[in-house]
């Protein structure tokens, strides 16, 4: 698991300027059935789903069986702003999850996923004034930070479940930032340089109320609370001087201006998700999620930004024609659509810059078996370039491998 996730963090290959601040992009959370009806969690539970958002539905394992769910995504994001325009792509991993039952009414579930990704790269060239001519400025940052969970969910009451996550926290970003004189090599430049890691303990607890209807239908609601936590803090910045050459990109004659290095506290902010699901069950069900997040409280030593509470809020459905049909391939499929709007956590320019998406999925049964291929498409659109805001929109297309194996059963015959 930990050389898997090496491998796909070097992958990283997308540049976003609001990576910038604070612990960069916040990842779309979720597995790839609840993403793809707009990312939705507080009222899903069924067996056959790993729903890591809302741990009360942990206690829907079934009692003879093992879940493993592993998923990847390709994205294409864009870029404009101040007449001008930037593509970039990558391929990311986004989760790795298995969940099993210790009785019924009680299960367990542990992953892996990312949390934040801090990869940018933004250059600007000034004409400068004076004997020094003409300057560049380049702004890099790489890395990020991911979540090792592990949840377990317990249903005391035949209409209300309770469940609790543990997570450590862990990971670094790296910021360079290069100050050239493009005019004349014959002056030294200067690069400042930052590493910022994060590492820590911290745990989210939730409940969801089923109420069920008459001719399989339901309604589900839950509540997930995260309290604040304090994370770990290294800090190491370094100043040198370099003369630059251009036609290798080599650094010569490096000189240390300055280095330090210090321990301290990061502090994560509270958030609260709340929402409710109703359906038929095995056919048809349709939600709505609102998660509140009070990150004016957040502190990270070291970093940039401005931070403000962030609300975001998240409707899908999904439809399945005939989950039980003989010989439509396609009845069998759960068709998913749903939509999201969410502000940044970080001002931008001053401005709490605003996320619209729009995603679409679908469920693939596999023959024979209760496993099943999930897809998703992800469209979303973040700034409005004007003025120093860029209008950021992304493409993401994604694929999971939902496994579901019946354990514990003696067989009859071999």
């Amino acid at each position: 698991m930990a050389l898997l996730t090496t491998g796909m963090y070097g992958q990283m290959n997308v540049y976003s300027p609001f990576a910038r601040y604070g612990i960069g992009n916040l990842d779309q959370q979720g597995t790839f059935r609840t993403r793809a009806m707009g990312g939705i969690s507080s009222g899903i539970r069924d067996n056959m789903t790993l729903n890591y958002l809302t741990p009360a539905s942990y206690s829907s394992i079934d009692t003879t069986s093992f879940l493993f769910d592993f998923g990847l995504t390709y994205g294409v994001v864009g870029l404009k702003g101040d007449g001008l325009s930037y593509t970039s792509q990558d391929v990311n991993f986004t989760h790795l999850m298995m969940g099993f039952p210790i009785m019924k009414g009680w299960g367990v579930m542990a992953a892996i996923l990312p949390f934040s990704n801090g990869s940018y790269n933004i250059g600007f060239e000034s004409p400068g004034t004076g004997v020094t001519g003409s300057t560049y400025e380049n702004h890099f940052g790489s890395g990020g930070y991911q979540r090792v969970l592990l949840g377990t969910g317990f249903k005391p009451l035949p209409y209300l479940s309770a469940g609790i996550n543990l997570f450590y926290m862990f990971g670094e970003i790296s910021r360079v930032n290069d100050f050239i004189f493009t005019g004349d090599n014959n002056y030294f430049n200067t690069r400042k340089q930052s590493t910022s890691s994060l590492k820590g303990l911290g745990y989210e607890a939730s409940m969801q109320f089923m109420l069920p209807l008459s001719g399989n239908r339901f309604v589900n609601a839950g509540l997930t609370w995260t309290p604040a936590y304090d994370l770990r803090t290294g800090n190491d910045d370094l100043t040198l001087r370099y003369s630059y050459v251009a036609y290798n990109s080599n650094l010569l004659a490096r000189d240390t201006l300055t280095f330090s290095s210090n321990s301290t506290t990061s502090r994560m902010p509270h958030s609260l998700r709340a929402g409710i699901a109703l359906g038929k069950t095995d056919k048809f069900t349709a939600g709505a999620d609102l998660v509140y997040t009070k990150w004016s409280e957040a502190s990270f030593p070291g970093t940039y930004g401005t931070y403000s509470d962030a609300l975001s809020l998240h409707a899908g459905v999904e439809y399945i024609p005939d989950k039980y049909s003989n010989y439509g391939f396609f009845d069998r499929m759960e068709y998913r659509i749903g939509c999201r709007y969410g502000e940044s956590y970080t001002l931008f320019d001053g401005d709490n810059v605003k996320e619209y998406g729009i995603t679409f999925g679908t469920g693939i049964p596999m023959r024979r078996s209760r496993s099943r291929i999930s897809l998703v498409v992800d469209l979303s659109t973040r700034g409005n370039g004007e003025g120093a805001v860029p209008r950021e929109q992304r493409i993401s297309i994604g694929a999971s491998l939902n496994l579901y194996d019946y354990w514990f059963i003696k067989r009859q015959y071999d």
